[in-house]
């Protein structure tokens, strides 16, 4: 692509990237053949790619901050994955095998690699991998309350206090069994 042909644009309230996940995926899919109804092989198309999930925060939503005692309680916005999941394709491997290969090896590999971008999209939403990723999420946002937050005048007094970092989709059930109760007022830290 030439640079007259790019287009950018503006992450409108910015984005913190919070965690990654790295991961060698496997993908597989198989066509059985038959004539009138007698089993007569299958092909089995499999890639193999090394992926990189990234997730972040977006920065323009309100967060709440909430001071319990000696405790700074940071609620953030809802992890989300950055799209599309970066894949190497200099280390994506592609195979078929199975008694039709030789003829429908190549298209169903072909077919199984377009499926790439989408099958991956649906894994960084799923629950298992925003689970995967959420601690070390969890700590590079309480560097982050550390470092930015409690050093604007208007939190300085909380510089000090312990940490704790909960997601905004997280059950406040979860939060009242920390021992804290969301009852102060609302802030946002851009203002």
């Amino acid at each position: 692509m030439a640079l007259d042909e790019a287009i950018v644009m503006r992450t409108k309230g910015g984005l913190l990237e919070v965690s990654t996940v790295t991961a060698t995926e496997l993908f597989e899919q198989s066509v059985a053949y038959s004539v009138l109804g007698v089993d007569i092989g299958k092909t089995i198309a499999r890639i193999r790619v090394p992926t990189t999930y990234r997730y972040h925060v977006e920065l323009a939503p309100e967060w709440r901050f909430i001071r319990h005692d000696k405790t700074f309680i940071a609620i953030a916005p809802a992890v989300k994955p950055s799209l599309p999941v970066a894949i190497d394709t200099g280390k994506l491997e592609g195979e078929s095998s199975g008694r039709w290969s030789v003829l429908t090896g190549d298209k169903l590999v072909t077919a199984l690699q377009k499926s790439i971008t989408s099958t991956l999209a649906e894994r960084a939403t799923s629950s298992k991998y925003i689970s995967l990723q959420r601690e070390h999420a969890r700590q590079t946002l309480k560097e982050f309350v550390q470092k930015w937050v409690l050093s604007q005048d208007k939190w300085k007094a909380s510089s000090d206090s312990q940490i704790r970092i909960f997601f905004a989709d997280e059950p406040i059930e979860q939060i009242q069994a920390n021992g804290f109760f969301p009852t102060a007022i609302p802030s946002s830290y851009g203002t």
